[in-house]
C-alpha cells in the first residue's frame, strides 16, 4: 500500500507542478497577482479532491481535511505571492513563471520534510 500511495503521490506532484505554471503562464496577459490567484486556487481546488479522493483515500486509513491541506498549501502560496511582487516587472512572463515555479517547488518541499518529518527512534542500547 506504501508503495502504491508514494507513487500516486509522485505522479500528483508531477502533474501538478506542470499545470500550476501552465496555467499561471496562460493567465498572465490578464496580470501577474490575477494568474497567480487562478493558478493557485485551481490548483489547490483539484490537487485537494485528487490528495482525498485518490493519493490518500479514506478507504486507506489517511484523512484529508480541507484545514490539513491549507495548512500544507500557505507556504507555496505565499511564496508565489512575494516572488510576483519581487519580480514582476523586472523579468517577462516565460522567466516569471519558472521563477514562480522553482521557488514554489522549493518551499513545498522544505515545509514537507519539516511537517512530516518524523523523529528516529533509536534502538535501546544493551
Amino acid at each position: 500500500m506504501a508503495k502504491h500511495t508514494f507513487t500516486r503521490y509522485g505522479l500528483s506532484g508531477v502533474f501538478f507542478t506542470l499545470l500550476g505554471p501552465g496555467i499561471f503562464w496562460l493567465a498572465y496577459p490578464a496580470g501577474p497577482f490575477l494568474a497567480l490567484a487562478i493558478a493557485e486556487g485551481s490548483c489547490h481546488v483539484l490537487r485537494y479532491l485528487t490528495f482525498r479522493h485518490l493519493v490518500f483515500p479514506r478507504s486507506h486509513g489517511f484523512h484529508v481535511s480541507v484545514p490539513r491541506y491549507i495548512v500544507a498549501a500557505i507556504p507555496t502560496t505565499l511564496t508565489g505571492i512575494v516572488v510576483v511582487a519581487m519580480f514582476r516587472n523586472l523579468l517577462g512572463r516565460t522567466t516569471l513563471t519558472l521563477l514562480v515555479a522553482i521557488f514554489s517547488v522549493s518551499a513545498g518541499f522544505l515545509w514537507s520534510r519539516f511537517v512530516y518529518k518524523q523523529p528516529r527512534i533509536s534502538p535501546p542500547e544493551g
